[in-house]
C-alpha cells in the first residue's frame, strides 16, 4: 500500500512544492532545477505518453478491423498511414543525393540526365557547360531508396561521366526538401490539413448560425459584433460607407425607441431626425467613406478586435491561471489522486 499510495503521494508533493517555490526564490540550485531538470523530465515523460497513445491508436484501429466494426476501412487506413509516416521518419532515410564532378561529354551525360531533372536534353547540356570547372553538379530531388539513385549514378558513369552517390544525415532527413518524409509532410499531410480546416469553417458557420439568434441582448451584442468583425477583415468592409452604418444606427435607434415607447409618433421623430441630422451632415462634410471613423467598420472592427476582445481573453487566461493554481495545490497536497487511479 506505500509504495502504491503513499509514495507516489509523496514525489508529488515534493516536486510540486519544489518547481512551485523556486519562480518565487533565487537559490542557483533550485532555479535549475525547474529551469532545465523539471523541464527535460517533462520532455522526457511528454514523449513516453505520446508513445504510449500511439500505441493505444493502433490498438484500437487494429480491433476495430479484426471486428469488422462500423468504419473499420477508414481504421486500415489510419493504421497504414501511422505506419508509413513512422517509417519514412525513423526507418527509412528516404533521401539520397546524386552528384556529378565530371562530364567530359556533356551530351552524353545530358541523355540521361535529361530525364531526371525534367528538361530536354539540349537545355540539360546546357546547364553543365555553363557550371564552372571544378564545380560539382547535384541533382536538386533526391531520391526515396538507395538503389534507385545508384542505378542514375551507374546510368550517368555507363555514358562518360563521373558521378557518386552521398546520403543525407540522419536527422536531417526529416526537414531535407524532397526527402520521403518532407514529400509526405507537403503532399499528404499538408492537403489533409488544408481539407479538415476547409470542413471546419461549415462547422463554425453551423455554430455561428446558432449562437447568432437573437433570443436577448447578449445574443444580439454577439451578433451585431460578429457581423462587424466579419465584414470589417474583408475587403468588401472596405468599400462600406461609414455613413451607410450611421443610417443603420439611427434604424436601430428607432427600432429600439418604438419597443421602449410603443408609439408611432415618438418613433418617426427619432428615425426621421436622426436621418435628417445625418443628411445634413453628410452634404457638409462632403460624404467621406471612412468618416466618422467610429461608424467605418476595418476601424470599428480593429477596436472590437484590439480592446472587447483582448480584456475578454485576459479574462478567460486569469481564469484558466487560477484554475492551473488551484488544481497543482489540489495535486500538491495530496487531494487529487486520479495520477495513482483514484
Amino acid at each position: 500500500m506505500f509504495m502504491k499510495r503513499q509514495l507516489p503521494i509523496a514525489i508529488a508533493a515534493i516536486i510540486g512544492f519544489i518547481t512551485l517555490f523556486g519562480w518565487f526564490v533565487s537559490e542557483p540550485n533550485i532555479k535549475s532545477f525547474v529551469d532545465d531538470d523539471a523541464t527535460q523530465w517533462f520532455d522526457i515523460l511528454a514523449s513516453f505518453a505520446i508513445f504510449l497513445g500511439a500505441l493505444n491508436l493502433l490498438k484500437l484501429q487494429a480491433m476495430k478491423v479484426m471486428k469488422q466494426q462500423k468504419g473499420w476501412p477508414y481504421a486500415a487506413l489510419a493504421i497504414a498511414g501511422f505506419l508509413f509516416s513512422f517509417s519514412a521518419g525513423f526507418i527509412l532515410l528516404g533521401s539520397y543525393n546524386v552528384e556529378i564532378s565530371q562530364y567530359n561529354d556533356p551530351a552524353k551525360v545530358a541523355t540521361v540526365l535529361a530525364s531526371e531533372i525534367n528538361l530536354d536534353e539540349k537545355s540539360t547540356e546546357n546547364i553543365l557547360m555553363a557550371m564552372p570547372e571544378g564545380d560539382t553538379y547535384t541533382i536538386e530531388t533526391p531520391y526515396f531508396t538507395k538503389n534507385g539513385a545508384e542505378d542514375v549514378v551507374e546510368k550517368i558513369n555507363a555514358a562518360g561521366g563521373t558521378a557518386n552517390m552521398r546520403a543525407t544525415e540522419w536527422g536531417s532527413h526529416i526537414s531535407t526538401r524532397g526527402s520521403l518524409f518532407n514529400w509526405m509532410f507537403r503532399f499528404i499531410f499538408t492537403p489533409l490539413s488544408a481539407t479538415m480546416f476547409a470542413l471546419l469553417a461549415f462547422f463554425v458557420a453551423s455554430a455561428s448560425y446558432r449562437a447568432f439568434k437573437i433570443r436577448n441582448f447578449e445574443a444580439t451584442l454577439l451578433l451585431v459584433s460578429g457581423i462587424i468583425i466579419m465584414l470589417g477583415r474583408v475587403p468588401i468592409g472596405g468599400n462600406i460607407s461609414a455613413w451607410f452604418i450611421m443610417y443603420i444606427v439611427v434604424l436601430s435607434i428607432g427600432a429600439g425607441v418604438n419597443t421602449w415607447f410603443k408609439n408611432r409618433t415618438i418613433t418617426l421623430a427619432t428615425v426621421g431626425g436622426g436621418i435628417l441630422l445625418v443628411t445634413i451632415a453628410g452634404f457638409i462634410t462632403g460624404w467621406p467613406i471612412d468618416q466618422p471613423g467610429i461608424f467605418y467598420l476595418p476601424v470599428l472592427q480593429d477596436w472590437i478586435y484590439n480592446n472587447p476582445n483582448v480584456a475578454g481573453a485576459r479574462a478567460i487566461m486569469i481564469g484558466i491561471g487560477l484554475g492551473i493554481f488551484a488544481t497543482s495545490i489540489r495535486y500538491i497536497l495530496g487531494i487529487e489522486k486520479s495520477y495513482i487511479g483514484e
